[in-house]
């Protein structure tokens, strides 16, 4: 009689492990990716913060990759332009 009153043991299906094994696998690889994407984006923003300067410097590891200092082969002058030779 004994038996009548007593609540059954409860035991876990054991599909449930393996569910739960496929789970936490899954989260850590959605962990990962998403760190993957924060380390990309750093990187980009990283890369237009800094990028730029680089590409004008003659600082860089290979200068002769980037636009040198002198953007132009003609000297720049200052000229009044109410000086002209048709004004004469």
């Amino acid at each position: 009689m004994g038996s009548l009153f007593k609540a059954p043991k409860y035991e876990p299906p054991k599909e449930l492990d393996t569910t739960n094994k496929l789970l936490d696998e899954r989260e850590a690889r959605a962990e990962a990716a998403e760190r993957k994407e924060k380390r990309q984006i750093a990187a980009k923003a990283r890369t237009r913060r800094q990028g730029g300067r680089l590409l004008f410097s003659q600082d860089r590891a290979i200068p002769q990759l980037g636009v040198g200092g002198n953007l132009s082969s003609v000297q720049s002058y200052s000229r009044n332009p109410y000086e002209d030779e048709r004004m004469v």
